[in-house]
């Protein structure tokens, strides 16, 4: 959910997909080796990230599954060689939260040719290429942007703005998959129920509070008091813009504040009524469904290409504490 990576090799990595998807179909999956499952994830830097593996690794020992976690610090060229690593090593399948899920696509190629199931996590890839992979688990993140955009509606309304008025958007990475997807959302969302509420101003904040916030101060000083909204594809994102929002002499409370993720920060914030709102996704929900449908694929069951996370969006009027779970923490 909250992928921090490096487009560095991007287009690089890019430049071979069509090429190696274009070669024969690949064979029906080799018998592996050995019972172990390779889950090749984001670092634990990311809170999401760290909550996600804790939590993986955890019911992973539950159920039985031999998981091995390998980690790598989002630069999706490093990723690329764990895959090369992992392959050869003949897991009886692969758990890929792609870093980069279009760089990650001839890495998913050379996965289907060595006969190794995989599975996806996190990052959902072009559709188009489903055929790499046995199953998508994780959030939706079109449908995660058209709830954050009606509870900016209702956030107008709640705050007496009616339906008309200027907002900003905090972003994740530009061009990552869940920024692209929860910004459509939510934007075609906004102006389907809502023309006159308008995101005036973009920028990313990179799924980091410190930039957010010195991205939200960029357009409060641009737009000033006319802001009457804040759509953060984060809630720590949201934290950020809030501590913007107070630097630049302006009370949170009174304006619609709209986050993803139902995290601790988001929990705080939604208590003391600084945030307004935000669309639950647990990264203990993402691991557990992961893991499960590791079992799935493992016991020999058909499995659906997608399968979605519960996403229910919270306001303060909800009960915070039971729908917005507690991340996993304990020491792996």
């Amino acid at each position: 959910m909250r992928t921090k990576k490096s487009f560095t090799h991007r287009l690089l990595q890019a430049a071979g997909i069509l090429a190696l998807l274009s070669t024969s179909a690949a064979p029906v999956h080799a018998a592996a080796t050995n019972g172990k499952v390779i889950l090749l994830a984001a670092d634990d830097v990311c809170g999401y990230c760290a909550a996600y593996n804790t939590a993986a690794q955890q019911y992973a020992r539950q159920k039985g599954i031999d998981l091995r976690l390998v980690t790598n610090k989002f630069d999706p060229a490093q990723q690329a060689a764990q895959v090369d690593q992992a392959i050869a090593q003949k897991p009886a399948a692969i758990l890929l939260w792609a870093i980069d899920g279009t760089a990650l696509l001839p890495s998913m190629h050379k996965i289907q040719q060595a006969g190794i199931p995989l599975l996806l996590t996190d990052v959902l890839p072009d559709q188009k290429y489903d055929k790499l992979w046995e199953q998508y688990s994780g959030g939706n993140y079109e449908a995660e942007g058209r709830a954050a955009a009606h509870l900016m509606v209702d956030g107008f309304k709640a705050k007496g703005y009616g339906s008309t008025g200027d907002i900003i958007e905090i972003t994740g990475y530009v061009g990552q998959a869940q920024t692209i997807s929860r910004q459509k959302g939510f934007q075609d969302e906004l102006s389907r129920i809502a023309p006159g509420i308008k995101v005036v101003g973009t920028q990313p904040g990179n799924w980091d509070q410190g930039t957010s916030t010195t991205a939200a101060s960029g357009l409060f000083t641009k737009f000033g008091n006319s802001i009457k909204g804040v759509y953060a594809h984060e809630d720590a994102m949201a934290a950020g813009a809030i501590v913007a929002a107070e630097r630049a002499g302006l009370a949170p409370s009174k304006l619609a504040v709209v986050g993803v993720g139902c995290e601790p920060v988001g929990v705080d914030l939604l208590k003391s009524g600084k945030l307004y709102g935000t669309v639950l996704q647990s990264p203990t929900d993402e691991a557990h469904y992961a893991i499960d449908s590791v079992v799935d694929l493992l016991n020999g069951k058909k499995l659906d290409k997608l399968r979605y996370v519960p996403m229910p969006s919270v306001t303060s009027k909800d009960d915070i504490d039971r729908i917005c779970k507690p991340w996993t923490t304990a020491t792996r």
